[in-house]
């Protein structure tokens, strides 16, 4: 079925069929838009409208065009005619979106290691095991924050000698690689088939987990790395309070319980490419986060001033608010700070100018950076146009 203009009749009677092999998202936000995402296994990503995913749901070929009609007319008060449906149709064969005759969905096998590791791991996706793991990381957090002089204090020898810091950088590194094993594994857990992973490339890609309905099935995927990091660095922090404060043991467990916090925290911040970024726009509900709320704090100034732009629904408001207002915050202090160290450095050959150098580079830099981001181009509405632009995440 290629959606070829024909016999109006002939098209009501007809029976398309989409792709088995396609992955279509719950609904998300981007920006102003509420939208799906829709994936060929393996291939390339498309948003489309809520109605545009509705009417590629129910393209099983076993409803008519008709049939699928009077269900869109039901849902949103509103019919397509032949000539909406050959442009969808056509659109769709087009993207190559429908499926060849004969057709049959194809299921990837899940890796069998990743399979069994998950099945064998089963109990600690329970909710008990949620609530104790919880517990445990804001204890051992506690317990790092409270005693991070102490830590620090003791670290501070073994920071000195190479052969402590090979051991710190060995076990940190054995940390990456069990972060992206437990992504992979949860990833696993919940279904996800297409999981590549590289163990010493410290990578994890997982095809299918965005498509994943459950809201929280995504954010533990996401979520599970810096939970490992955080087990195994928690042996470290008891053996540091066991053993005596002047062995070397003492020493390397401290350096060990600094580093191993810090790496599993890190991934917890909100922002681009850091798993907290992803945890964060996966619990919203939204994509591009990032870009979305820059673009909507720098387009609201000529809302204001001529009326003109897109309407933001409240949610999106607050999210991308909130959220654009604390990463400007944080760029600005960021950027402070680099602009006073390169103050200080410059002092002694250019005097006070040498800090008016280095807040000139920090603000060309980051005026460049922004300049060149797609989030900083005044947000338009989009109407209905049946599938599809091609996805930039």
């Amino acid at each position: 079925m290629t959606g070829v203009a024909g016999d109006p009749q002939d098209l009501l009677d007809a029976r398309p069929r989409v792709r088995p092999d396609l992955l279509i998202s719950a609904e998300m936000g981007r920006g102003p838009n509420r939208i799906h995402l829709v994936k060929i296994r393996g291939g390339r990503v498309f948003e489309v409208s809520a109605k545009e995913s509705f009417l590629i749901r129910h393209l099983d070929g076993h409803l008519t065009v008709a049939d699928v009609s009077d269900l869109y007319a039901a849902r949103f008060g509103r019919r397509l005619g032949p000539a909406q449906w050959s442009q969808l149709l056509w659109l769709l064969h087009q993207r190559d979106l429908l499926a060849a005759d004969g057709q049959t969905a194809a299921h990837p096998p899940p890796r069998p290691g990743l399979h069994r590791l998950a099945g064998a791991v089963r109990w600690a996706f329970t909710a008990p095991a949620g609530l104790a793991a919880t517990v445990a990381l804001l204890t051992l957090y506690t317990i790092v924050a409270v005693q991070s002089p102490h830590l620090w204090h003791a670290a501070r020898p073994a920071l000195q000698d190479w052969r402590s810091i090979a051991g710190v950088v060995a076990v940190c590194y054995v940390g990456a690689m069990l972060h992206e094993l437990a992504h992979g594994v949860t990833a696993t857990h919940f279904g996800c088939r297409v999981v590549r992973i590289n163990l010493f490339r410290l990578t994890c890609q997982v095809e299918d987990y965005q498509y994943l309905p459950a809201r929280a099935h995504r954010v533990a995927i996401a979520a599970a790395g810096g939970v490992l990091n955080a087990l195994v660095t928690a042996p470290f922090v008891l053996a540091w309070s066991l053993t005596a404060p002047a062995s070397a043991g003492h020493r390397f467990a401290a350096a060990v319980a600094l580093a191993g916090t810090a790496q599993s925290l890190v991934n917890y911040v909100p922002v681009a490419p850091l798993d907290g970024y992803k945890m964060l726009s996966h619990q919203l509900g939204m994509i591009a986060l990032g870009p979305e709320s820059r673009r909507y704090l720098w387009s609201r100034p000529h809302r204001w001033l001529t009326g003109r732009g897109a309407a933001y629904p409240r949610q999106a408001r607050i999210a991308l608010g909130l959220y654009g207002t604390a990463w400007h915050a944080a760029a600005a202090a960021a950027g402070t700070t680099v602009a006073v160290a390169g103050g200080r450095l410059l002092e002694p050959a250019l005097g006070r100018a040498g800090y008016a150098a280095s807040c000139a580079a920090v603000v060309l830099t980051v005026t460049l950076w922004l300049t060149s981001q797609p989030g900083l181009r005044p947000a338009r509405s989009r109407t209905h146009q049946p599938v599809t632009r091609e996805a930039r995440r």
